[in-house]
């Protein structure tokens, strides 16, 4: 039995559903534990709350025994579960981690699981199962014809809480990084419109000061994984340092597509393997 913690926002129980899904694939009795979304985060939490939200992709998993779940709270449950299960294993740096490929029993925690290496036997698998529940909303449907309309770039930028962790996010995705990243596309797509997406469109649209945009501000709350949806119909993508926008550029179908991403994550890892090759890397 391998056991998959998912955890975090809607771009990281992605990463995690593919690397349960890839054990599913290799074969492997794979289950995923979601518990950790029925535990509340204290009012001293710097990063929003999050809800489980692959059923709105279409995603399904089985969840493992329940007295597998919140396997870390207790050193005796950690213990008796390591027995009867089988170890932890981690992800190192947030990058990619070949072992991981390897696990055939125990508890799998601890990191995003980004990237197309944890995915080899089933990723042509997984663009198919995902599909986006809203995607008749009235507003969605007027945006997908004004990005289906001409050379849409998508602009995402991760804001929010991300202003409170500064020490791990703060500095990759700079002014500079989305000014180098517009004009790159500017050489290379003809007549781009750019599409703004960001959890604070309102500090957003002030740092982009004196470039022409739509914003897209109509999907919040239970409707926010709809600016995912919106992002991949882009015919190009420029990226922040966010799980999010990573799989919105992934999932842009674009043979010719064009994807911008910073060299890194998050500071202080080496993980800048998260991006596919073709992606053009820009400095901040």
């Amino acid at each position: 039995m391998i056991i998959v913690h998912i955890t975090g926002g809607l771009g990281n129980q992605m990463s995690q559903y593919c690397l349960y899904r890839e054990y599913l694939a290799q074969g492997k009795d794979a289950y995923a534990d979601i518990s950790w979304y029925s535990q509340q985060l204290s009012a001293s939490e710097k990063v929003d709350a999050r809800k489980f939200e692959l059923p709105l992709l279409g995603l399904d998993i089985k969840r493992c025994p329940s007295k597998y779940e919140n396997w870390g709270e207790n050193k005796a449950g950690k213990y008796a579960k390591r027995i009867f299960v089988g170890k932890t294993y981690l992800e190192q740096g947030y990058a990619f981690t070949p072992g991981l490929m390897d696990v055939k029993k125990g508890f799998v925690t601890g990191g995003c699981f980004l990237g197309e290496q944890y995915i080899p036997d089933c990723k042509d698998e997984i663009r198919e199962e995902i599909t986006f529940a809203g995607t008749d909303d009235a507003y969605v449907k007027e945006m997908e014809d004004r990005i289906s309309g001409c050379n849409a770039v998508s602009i995402h930028m991760r804001l929010g809480d991300y202003l409170n962790l500064q020490g791990l996010y703060g500095n990759i995705c700079t002014d500079n990084y989305y000014k180098k990243a517009i004009q790159y596309i500017k050489d290379n797509v003809e007549n781009p419109v750019f599409f703004l997406f960001s959890n604070d469109t309102k500090l957003a649209s002030q740092m982009l000061t004196g470039e022409q945009f739509v914003v897209v501000d109509g999907n919040t709350g239970d409707k926010s994984h709809l600016d995912m949806y919106l992002m991949s119909k882009c015919k190009h993508n420029i990226i922040a340092n966010s799980t999010f926008s990573w799989w919105g550029a992934w999932l842009n179908n674009n043979t010719n597509k064009i994807v911008c991403c910073p060299t890194t994550l998050l500071n202080g890892y080496n993980n800048g393997s998260v991006y596919p090759e073709e992606w053009r890397r820009i400095e901040s």
